[in-house]
């Protein structure tokens, strides 16, 4: 059964969606577990993956609570240097107080997994530790218009608008969701005795909106890591396959005008070994669920009250800078990532072969370049390789650095962005000197130009004092730039009564303006 979820946010005339918080939270988890009966005792811990994700959270007034679980793929070697999987849940909850925010804002949860710590206490018992850091962000609707206290006249109240175009964002998605896949081991494979870890990741590079929908198009890229029987003893193999994936997402509010970007996340994989035609054990058949997370971009406009006055009122003012932020460019793009380091470097020299990579990518920065044509995207994959040497088989954790230039037709220098970004395949290998590593990377990344404006918040309103003596008749030059919205402000009349005394018919001001009194 899918299982949807989606949140809405629109506003008035005056209201905006705005960027109330922006952090990461960091969330201590550990727990001890103890091995199943069916698996073999721990000789060595080889590797850990971790894969997190969010299974609910909670918008309420001043706070944003949400809970999870860890996926702790751990790879050990038994006491017959066999290769071996088991996998482990950690459950984790948490929140953060952010004293603006209500129910009807939106929050956006990336968790990511930080300084993870696996140890055997026993060969049957181990404890896993790690960090938890999950980037928090928090868009809430605002309300613009300003606040109006004191003697409020019915007549003769004069502002300063502007309209500005903002973003209006729906944020949806669905889970539950099953696909499926054969996939083969081909003739220069040997074949598939038994299966030891199968992951996959997923990455969408089109989404295509429509009424209340979203068509995303991408790709799920799997590995698995099996061993088989060969002459020689047991060996390892690598097997990497892609196959594309296409789901429509429902999207209350959406249409074609909007700009899409979505982030897919697998839940669980489940995997068997069948023959294939010759009655060799080659194909493995997948059973994948995932989900997909969108968040819609679209354009709406708001109008702000930047300053007022009334006419024969005193008028108090106060005003804030606020940063609003509009869409302004979506990238969809794949990449490579290559690393060549010399493996005396890397205490290497002995190492006859590399197995299984993974690869978890990071965007460190996005920045426009001097010249403003290029947008330049740097940052890092922490990259783990299964490596074998003499002593057998061991763990190389390494970076593979990246940088990355897009075109920056119509980015203005001002913006924030938001980004998904998914290893496809990793591969190594090693020749007599160097170590090789090359990584696919798939990048979704979304800009949001953003603007300071002064924006008037509160005003109070006072009725000047009957014994103010006022002039029966005052004359005013004009300056060339000046406006008689401005005019109006400093002398408190208002602009309906500066034209129809001076009978005036267009916008060009006369060289001397009466300035008519207000009793």
């Amino acid at each position: 059964m899918n299982n949807s979820f989606e949140i809405n946010v629109h506003g008035d005339t005056y209201g905006a969606l705005m960027k109330m918080f922006d952090s990461v939270k960091h969330t201590e988890i550990a727990e001890e577990f103890i091995l199943p009966d069916y698996l073999p005792d721990i000789k060595r811990i080889i590797r850990v993956d971790s894969v997190p994700k969010i299974d609910g959270k909670f918008v309420s007034s001043g706070k944003v609570d949400y809970e999870g679980d860890v996926s702790c793929h751990i790879l050990f070697c038994d006491e017959g240097n066999h290769l071996k999987t088991v996998t482990f849940t950690l459950s984790f909850s948490d929140g953060v107080e952010i004293p603006d925010v209500k129910d009807e804002c939106v929050a956006n949860l990336i968790p990511t997994p930080e300084s993870v710590s696996c140890k055997m206490l026993n060969p049957r018992r181990i404890a896993i530790r790690m960090r938890l850091d999950t980037s928090v962000t928090v868009w809430c609707q605002k309300s613009f218009a300003p606040d109006l206290n004191g003697d409020i006249p019915e007549t003769g109240m004069e502002k300063s608008e502007l309209e500005l175009e903002v973003m209006d964002l729906i944020c949806a998605g669905e889970s539950g969701l099953n696909a499926s896949a054969d996939i083969e081991a081909d003739g220069a494979l040997p074949q598939i005795g038994e299966i030891i870890s199968c992951t996959a990741d997923i990455s969408f590079y089109e989404c295509k909106p429509s009424d209340e929908k979203v068509l995303c198009r991408g790709d799920a890229s799997v590995t698995v890591f099996y061993s088989s029987q060969s002459d020689d003893g047991e060996q390892y193999t690598v097997l990497f396959r892609k196959f594309p994936l296409a789901q429509v997402v429902a999207a209350e509010g959406v249409n074609e005008n909007y700009s899409c970007m979505s982030r897919g996340n697998v839940d669980n994989i489940n995997f068997s070994i069948a023959e294939n035609g010759f009655g060799e054990n080659r194909i493995i058949e997948l059973d994948i669920t995932y989900r997909v997370y969108l968040n819609c971009v679209g354009k709406k406009t708001v109008t702000v009250t930047q300053d007022l006055y009334a006419a024969g009122k005193n008028v108090r003012t106060e005003c804030k800078n606020e940063l609003f932020c509009k869409f302004s460019k979506l990238y969809s793009t794949s990449f490579g990532a290559n690393l060549v380091v010399k493996k005396e470097e890397l205490n290497l020299s002995n190492a006859e072969n590399v197995f299984a990579l993974s690869s978890q990518p990071k965007i460190t920065s996005v920045e426009l370049s001097d010249d403003k044509s290029r947008v330049n995207v740097t940052g890092f994959s922490q990259t783990s390789a299964i490596v074998k040497d003499a002593d057998g088989l061991v763990t190389h954790e390494y970076q593979v650095p990246f940088k990355l230039e897009l075109e920056a037709q119509g980015v203005k220098g001002n913006f924030i962005y938001n980004y998904d970004i998914v290893c496809m395949s990793a591969k190594g290998r090693f020749d007599s000197e160097n170590f090789y590593t090359e990584l696919d990377l798939q990048l979704n990344l979304m800009l949001l130009e953003t603007s300071e404006v002064t924006v008037l918040r509160k005003a109070e309103i006072t009725d000047i004092p009957e014994t103010a003596e006022l002039p029966q008749m005052r004359f005013y030059y004009p300056s060339e730039d000046e406006t008689l919205w401005e005019i109006g402000k400093v002398f408190g009349v208002s602009q309906k009564d500066l034209i129809e005394k001076n009978n005036l018919s267009s916008d060009k001001l006369p060289r001397v303006l009466f300035i008519p009194t207000f009793r």
